[in-house]
């Protein structure tokens, strides 16, 4: 005789196992990433769009296996965005607005009017296609921690191991950089960019991903420390975790990225605060003076960031004379700096095409015909730009007001809902608060051209909103909530 709750076990089974495997999954690819020189090379990109592409069909799996009409009706809610924009991208695909010609064996590209003029239109389909495809396997795979996963622990979890892992890059990037390295795998790996740190490419593609990564670790120390069961908070685990969240923030300043040290710094900071809050808190509780543990925390973060300075002293001093040396040549030009001519020009860029823009990763193309820099030797011809340094606005070039748009109202998309109740528990705080530095510092830099970066964010994003609702499940079904 079959037990009758068999059906509800096997259901149960099956989901956890499911669980699994999307957790399994997105381990490997944001730490196989990570490893691959953030995914900034040919075969790590292919290899992404691979493993990126089996994410996408446990999404669609997930997606009809459930028996939660709620799961589907908010994977609708929450992804709308991003099926409207695959479709304007697809639009473009069909509508290109540049033609190809060989010329000498090479091939070449020049602009057309497209066939539908009002429709949205791309410069390169191909490249079009190719980063909608790694977008659409990036995003869907992080969003299966939201459709399948129902435990919070399996979030921290797989927090703790993503937090783990960029410990190990971190210690890696110190060995590689104390034995002056002059690229990637202590030299093994030859590049063209000399800013370099761990195995990223560029330095401020590490320090964008270890902001979400030390968001993430804040998040989980405060977690830790509120849950409790120790003797005092000396005596506990917390104290490790602090130190090597330290470490591995101590290695944004030791790659060279200044920006992200200044965001770094906002971070830690808004951190110390919220601790000596706390600590006033709990010692106001037991009526006992918070001075001693508050001097003791300050003495401690004191002294870790005195060993950062000094093991960073060189790069410090190295990048504090470069920032001189641009500041005196920003007094001298007749404008403020070539990046300011750059940030111009993609203005220029986008405005032509305002509502759809040139089409997705076009801009490398695109922007050599409005591009008004110059070099100083003119046999050199104008200096080439694959990237505007400010994803926000080569988005705008690239998309326009439209898809630029749909890509906010994504990412918003899951906050909106429990947006009261967001920012109540630690941990989601500070995995948004690393995706809003991440998005400030999109402004000034490109850290979403690299997979490793843009894979943590919606990592972060879509953990926070999900942990978020499940606390407040927890919470609701608690006796005597209202």
């Amino acid at each position: 005789m079959i037990p009758p709750d068999s059906s509800s076990h096997r259901s149960r089974s099956s989901s956890f196992s499911l669980e699994k495997v999307v957790l399994g999954h997105l381990l490997i690819l944001i730490v196989g990433i990570a490893w691959a020189f953030g995914g900034q090379i040919g075969w790590a990109r292919l290899a992404l769009l691979v493993w990126g592409t089996i994410g996408i069909g446990v999404f669609f799996y997930a997606l009809v296996k459930t028996n939660r009409p709620e799961t589907r009706r908010n994977a609708c809610l929450h992804l709308w965005p991003l099926a409207a924009f695959d479709l304007i991208v697809g639009l473009s695909c069909l509508n290109p607005s540049f033609q190809s010609f060989l010329s000498h064996g090479e091939l070449y590209f020049k602009l057309s009017t497209p066939p539908y003029a009002w429709l949205p239109s791309t410069a390169r389909p191909d490249l079009s296609l190719r980063e909608l495809w790694q977008f659409n396997a990036i995003v869907l795979s992080c969003y299966n921690l939201v459709l399948v996963v129902r435990s919070r622990r399996s979030i921290r979890n797989f927090l703790l191991t993503v937090a783990a892992n960029a410990m190990l890059l971190a210690i890696f990037g110190t060995f590689q950089k104390f034995s002056d390295a002059t690229s990637p795998w202590f030299g093994l790996v030859p590049t063209r960019q000399n800013y370099f740190f761990s195995t990223f490419v560029y330095h401020n593609h590490w320090g964008a991903f270890t902001l979400l990564i030390s968001g993430a670790c804040i998040g989980l120390l405060f977690y830790f420390w509120k849950r409790g069961g120790y003797r005092d908070l000396w005596h506990s685990p917390v104290m490790i975790g602090a130190m090597a969240t330290l470490l591995l923030a101590s290695t944004i300043p030791l790659s060279g990225s200044r920006s992200s040290s200044l965001l770094l710094g906002l971070l830690i900071a808004s951190a110390l605060l919220h601790a000596c809050t706390r600590l006033i808190r709990q010692h106001r509780v037991r009526r006992e003076s918070a001075t001693r543990p508050i001097v003791a925390l300050g003495v401690t973060v004191f002294l870790a960031l005195s060993a950062i300075i000094y093991l960073s002293q060189d790069v410090i001093a190295q990048r504090t004379r470069l920032t001189t040396e641009q500041l005196s040549g920003i007094q001298r030009a007749s404008t403020l700096d070539s990046r300011l001519t750059l940030y111009r020009d993609t203005w220029r860029t986008g405005m032509v095409k305002p509502w759809f823009g040139w089409g997705l990763e076009t801009y490398g193309d695109v922007f050599r015909i409005y591009n008004s820099q110059r070099a100083v030797e003119s046999w050199f011809g104008p200096p080439y730009y694959r990237e505007a340094h400010s994803d926000w606005l080569q988005s705008f070039a690239e998309s326009g007001v439209i898809g630029t748009a749909l890509l906010v109202l994504l990412g918003l998309a899951p906050l909106w809902p429990g947006r009261r109740h967001l920012l109540q528990s630690s941990l989601p705080r500070y995995l948004l608060s690393g995706c809003a530095l991440v998005l400030i510092y999109a402004w000034l830099e490109f850290p979403f051209a690299n997979p490793a970066v843009m894979i943590a964010f919606w990592c972060c994003l879509y953990s926070a909103a999900h942990y978020a609702a499940l606390d407040r499940a927890a919470n609701a079904d608690q006796p005597g909530h209202a």
